[in-house]
């Protein structure tokens, strides 16, 4: 009798323990939930695999000592509560998306509650199957990366993909979004102007037409870790900054009248900027291993500090001269919610900087911005 109440009393304690583990995690993520930053995105970097060598990658030069990893499904499931007031969740990150083996079941989740959700991706498994789960799963932004308007550039420059692979694919999701007349997932073209591509830019419009895409982003090359790539800037050659805004502007004028959205920054370098083109304020970048950071050219991934290799420094070429790559990191999300994260003084001061009251000096803002920023071909091109 004695020994089967011993046994009732230790059974009891395990089943009270158990329970209040079961309320203390419930507690934790109801917390998590109402004191979750309200942030414009979220981007969460699913992945550093690649199936591509684009010339401009970091991952194509630092691959012998690159972190390739997934992000945690069940991280992602502890993230959730904390993306409560986050309107945006974008899978996105040094990798391509669509080879995370959970990628539609993280966007599941966030449709579930109720959040938009994209991703961008070189579009090589962009086959049938993919398209038809984007589609079914109601994915809202499908950004696709280009890097020229005809077969030899892009494939020249983004290697290991297919111009006509990819564009064959993207007419395929048009056809079915007509038959089941419906809008999403929206295609957004990623364009990278190069010195080398620019000149097929002015064909943009037709190939966005031609794909169904309603939005063209064109962005500078800005992270430079290769001396041969120096020149491929477009700021680096300054005999053509007039051109290329002429030619801008003219695209920008031709997409409108075609209903695109072409949304652009121009190559001329403003060194006194103080803006962030990043939406650092209002929204955050989690690496794939947790890191909690302003934007993906912060990313610890891209310094050394992971990898077969770890503290093997990264360098970059900013104004002719190889600079360590600083990045970091304001907490991972392993260790701490990222409702603590965002409010923390380290990164409540870091915002700051960037969103001052008037008054500040561009001197006095530039002074305290971190060195990855000072440094920041990003920061310096003009709006």
């Amino acid at each position: 009798m004695i020994y089967l109440k011993q046994n009732l009393g230790l059974g009891f304690a395990l089943q009270y323990a158990t329970f209040l583990l079961i309320m203390l995690t419930w507690l934790k993520k109801q917390k998590e939930q109402i004191l979750s930053p309200i942030l414009d995105w979220v981007q969460i970097e699913v992945t550093t695999h690649c199936n591509a060598e684009c010339i401009y990658c970091p991952h194509t030069f630092a691959r012998k000592d690159w972190l390739s990893a997934h992000f945690p499904l069940t991280l992602f499931h502890d993230l959730l509560p904390s993306l409560s007031h986050t309107n945006l969740v974008f899978l996105q990150g040094w990798g391509e998306p669509l080879l995370h083996p959970d990628i539609f079941e993280m966007g599941r989740l966030c449709k579930n509650q109720g959040k938009k959700v994209g991703f961008t991706t070189n579009g090589m498994l962009l086959n049938k199957k993919n398209i038809q789960t984007l589609v079914d799963l109601q994915v809202d932004i499908l950004g696709v990366s280009f890097a020229g308007t005809t077969p030899s550039t892009h494939n020249r420059i983004r290697k290991g993909t297919d111009f006509n692979t990819v564009v064959a694919a993207l007419e395929y999701l048009q056809r079915i979004k007509a038959e089941r007349k419906i809008k999403k997932p929206a295609v957004h073209l990623a364009y990278v102007m190069l010195t080398s591509n620019f000149d097929e830019l002015s064909q943009i419009t037709s190939l966005a037409k031609k794909v169904g895409a309603e939005q063209v982003v064109v962005s500078n090359l800005t992270l430079i870790l290769e001396p041969q790539l120096f020149q491929e800037a477009l700021f680096n050659n300054p005999k053509r900054l007039n051109e290329y805004n002429r030619t801008l502007v003219k695209i920008k004028k031709e997409a409108a009248a075609n209903n695109i959205l072409f949304v652009y920054r121009g190559p001329a370098l403003d060194e006194t900027s103080c803006v962030c083109p990043e939406n650092i304020c209002q929204a955050c970048v989690i690496n794939v291993v947790g890191e909690v950071g302003p934007c993906v050219f912060t990313n610890p991934i891209l310094s050394g500090s992971s990898g077969k290799a770890a503290g093997k420094q990264t360098v970059a070429i900013f104004k002719d001269q190889l600079i360590p790559l600083e990045t970091f990191s304001f907490g991972n999300i392993n260790k701490i919610g990222l409702s603590k994260i965002w409010q923390s003084k380290k990164y409540w001061e870091f915002r700051r900087i960037f969103d001052s009251e008037p008054g500040f000096s561009q001197k006095k803002i530039q002074a305290e911005m971190p060195p990855s920023c000072r440094t920041c071909y990003k920061r310096m091109v003009s709006s």
